[in-house]
């Protein structure tokens, strides 16, 4: 059953950053068009889909954060990379100071990527 979460999980990941990828670029040359349903609906559900796939691989395998240094430090770059996410967004869309675009997106990126090394390393490399 792991073994599914984990696919799921992996899929959930993947699509949440083209979610982001897709709106930060159609966001920067129309800011309306991040009005249509397709680019507001789909993003919260892929992830909350996400967030409930990490929720049943810890149930499954039955672990906790604190113990597995790079489990922590894998949820502390998924949590930065929601705020950056979240940020970008707002500020492609006016909410926030458009020059907060690109170092937010930059920013979720690389928490994205730091957390997809880690994932395949089961490494930490600030909190080992």
């Amino acid at each position: 059953m792991f073994a599914v979460f984990k696919h799921f999980h992996m899929t959930m990941a993947i699509l949440s950053m083209v979610f982001l990828v897709v709106r930060f670029i159609m966001g920067m040359r129309n800011p309306a068009a991040l009005n249509k349903p397709f680019l507001k609906i789909p993003p919260h559900i892929v992830d909350t889909l996400f967030v409930i796939s990490i929720i049943a691989m810890i149930i499954t395998v039955n672990i906790t954060v604190y113990p597995s240094g790079w489990i922590g430090e894998k949820a502390a770059l998924f949590i930065t990379y929601i705020v950056f996410s979240v940020i970008t967004v707002l500020a492609v869309r006016g909410k926030m100071p458009s020059k907060l675009r690109i170092p937010a997106f930059v920013l979720a990126l690389v928490s994205w990527i730091w957390a997809i090394k880690i994932a395949f390393m089961k490494t930490p490399l600030l909190l080992g």
